[in-house]
């Protein structure tokens, strides 16, 4: 019988040590460098690095369709799938025609009311997997509290990543004589207070210390990403978060995928490239990067973009629902 393989908890957890790393860069900078790093040297966001793009974001998106390329799998989620895929794709056609025919400044407000949903979907489906995991660690079902503290974590991103990115627009913006910036900026402030208190209040549940040292270190990643933002080192604010799911969600993939195919290809790529010389634990991840990067080739046309948001809608959407606790993927992979 072959071999099957865990996800190391312990290993996930070691990827917040991003954190302590980043506030060492800070600290350096501020103390010794005189903020060169920052003036000179540091983007605005990660996606400024050639490296950066290679391997976050869209391929870990592909990494997950690339672990759903399995028969038994498409066959027990096809109806889902299919009507999920089919309202994604008609309502991104429709957003794209529509903004090609309003002019361009009510298309602009258009676009930006499209953005705020798609930045707070996205830090939905980036703090729902982090937390699940810890949840899952301390051994702690979500309830009402796990609810209010992901919710209020999400505010809190949510408005960063919206002062990251939008930050001209919102700084030309004034309700009641304050920016939308300096608006955004407060109620992420409120809420990170708000969704601490009761992070601390469901380790109060925990049953596990791995658990509780896990959600304590997504506390931290809101509370420092906070502070990098009032430093204005943004490129933190978004490398952190992004660095934690990305990295935690090949591991996952590439365990289930190994143990998956680990007695027979299962999978359509696994079986079209028996032929290598590499598992799918190895694989997994660089078939993706690959994929991925092929098709970022044509990033500049506008039915890349098109099926970026398509890609990314339909990932937010199964990975809401194919890890979960009886979900046929959990069958594959487990965690230390």
């Amino acid at each position: 019988m072959a071999r099957k393989f865990q996800v190391n908890s312990r290993v996930l957890l070691s990827l917040y040590l991003i954190i302590p790393v980043c506030i060492l860069v800070v600290l350096v900078d501020k103390i010794f460098l005189g903020e060169a790093l920052l003036k000179q040297y540091l983007p605005v966001q990660p996606a400024e690095w050639a490296f950066w793009t290679l391997v976050f974001n869209f391929p870990h998106i592909v990494s997950s369709f690339v672990t759903l390329a399995d028969k038994e799998y498409v066959k027990f989620y096809k109806k889902r799938f299919g009507t999920a895929l089919a309202v994604i794709t008609a309502g991104v056609v429709a957003l794209t025609a529509v903004l090609l025919i309003l002019p361009g400044a009510i298309a602009q407000t258009v676009y930006g009311v499209f953005f705020a949903f798609f930045a707070t979907y996205t830090m939905y489906h980036v703090l729902s997997q982090q937390f699940g995991i810890g949840m899952m660690l301390m051994k702690v079902r979500p309830g009402k509290q796990y609810e209010q503290w992901r919710w209020l974590s999400t505010i809190t991103t949510t408005g960063m990543y919206a002062m990251v990115f939008g930050q001209g627009h919102m700084e030309a913006m004034f309700v009641g004589g304050y920016s939308a910036y300096a608006i955004a900026n407060v109620v992420a402030g409120i809420a990170l207070i708000a969704a601490t208190y009761i992070g601390f209040q469901l380790t109060g549940q925990s049953q596990r210390k791995l658990g509780t040292l896990y959600v304590y270190s997504n506390m931290a990643m809101l509370i420092f990403t906070f502070i990098f933002m009032q430093l204005e080192y943004t490129v933190f604010v978004i490398l952190i978060p992004r660095f934690v799911h990305d990295i935690t969600a090949f591991i996952i993939y590439s365990t289930h995928d190994q143990n998956r195919n680990s007695e027979g290809k299962k999978n359509y790529f696994y079986k079209a490239l028996a032929i290598l010389p590499l598992p799918p634990l190895l694989l997994c991840p660089l078939l993706a990067i690959g994929i991925a990067n092929t098709l970022e080739l044509y990033a500049s046309l506008l039915f890349f973009k098109m099926f970026y948001f398509i890609c990314s809608f339909f990932h937010y959407y199964i990975e809401g629902f194919v890890w979960k606790r009886d979900a046929i993927h959990r069958h594959a992979v487990s965690f230390s």
